[in-house]
């Protein structure tokens, strides 16, 4: 279990704080009627602008920013992946095809020495017939 204040805390841990933090204060400005006529703004006007509420805005606005460019770094890698696998799959079907091709090539040369040697001794047996 995290301390609230600890630092290390998750996005949102984070998030939910500077929320409620926001939330606390405004609630000064958009209260009951009942509460608005106990309060007075000049004696509560200094808790509602903290100059940490200028960072929290600026560290939050960052945050999101940061997450959109990760976002962004994370789809053009995924993105390289995909075309990566691709040039992959595009090479073992080509390899795939040669292999195919070679294999092919390799039983018609058998076919033509065969022929051949057929032909040869074909030829062997003429030799000695007259016409």
């Amino acid at each position: 279990m995290l301390i609230i204040g600890s630092p290390v805390t998750s996005h949102a841990e984070q998030v939910a704080q500077v929320n409620n933090v926001m939330s606390y204060r405004q609630l000064g400005t958009t209260s009951s009627p009942v509460v608005s006529n106990l309060v007075r703004d000049d004696l509560t006007s200094h808790v509602k602008t903290w100059p940490g509420d200028i960072l929290a805005k600026q560290a939050q606005k960052l945050n999101e920013e940061a997450h959109i460019l990760g976002s962004v770094h994370c789809s053009r890698v995924s993105a390289e992946l995909k075309y990566a696998r691709s040039i992959v799959r595009l090479t073992e079907v080509q390899a795939s095809l040669l292999e195919h091709k070679v294999l092919f090539l390799q039983q018609q040369i058998k076919t033509l020495e065969k022929l051949k040697s057929e032909n040869s001794f074909m030829g062997e047996g003429d030799e000695g017939r007259t016409t």
